[in-house]
């Protein structure tokens, strides 16, 4: 397996997660998204060059008073910038083998990255279902109380600190 930026080479019609907004979205809309510099998106493939899995990566910001009050607490009033995980699915016939936790892990690396290259205090992800928001729950993504749009964020500083593992 490996992960690859997105192109018009892969065959984006192999990646069905079960989800249709998000096989529809990789097959329809990704590659021109990423023409456009809308999205930046990549490709998890097996041995075989097949799409199994797959995420995007976008800019965005968020104003200081829709984050957690320990997130917010002496940030400037204006937006503050974010890494948004716009998409992200496995394949059906590849879920439950740990490679949605390795594809979020390089997903997250990735997104720290950036962050680190255009000074980006968060990384966010809009959950499409419980089943997710119980997925990024777990890499300690933290949903604001009463935030209708259920958003997640973490840090970028301690998405890099859980990365480089203790010392």
């Amino acid at each position: 397996m490996r992960v690859e930026r997105l192109g018009d080479h892969h065959q984006l019609g192999s990646c069905i997660c079960g989800v249709q907004a998000l096989d529809d979205w990789l097959r329809d809309h990704a590659l021109d998204n990423q023409r456009r510099n809308l999205s930046r998106s990549f490709a998890l493939l097996d041995d075989g060059d097949r799409v199994v899995g797959y995420y995007a990566l976008t800019m965005g910001g968020v104003r200081r008073e829709a984050l957690p009050a320990r997130y917010g607490r002496g940030l400037p009033r204006y937006e503050i910038r974010m890494v948004l995980l716009a998409r992200f699915a496995i394949a059906d016939d590849h879920q439950g083998q740990g490679l949605g936790r390795d594809l979020l892990i390089e997903a997250i690396e990735r997104a720290s990255d950036a962050g680190t290259q255009v000074a980006a205090r968060f990384i966010a992800v809009d959950p499409i279902d419980e089943n997710a928001r119980a997925f990024y729950d777990k890499f300690a993504f933290k949903q604001i109380q009463g935030d209708a749009g259920g958003r997640m964020y973490l840090r970028i500083d301690d998405a890099l600190a859980a990365l480089e593992g203790p010392d």
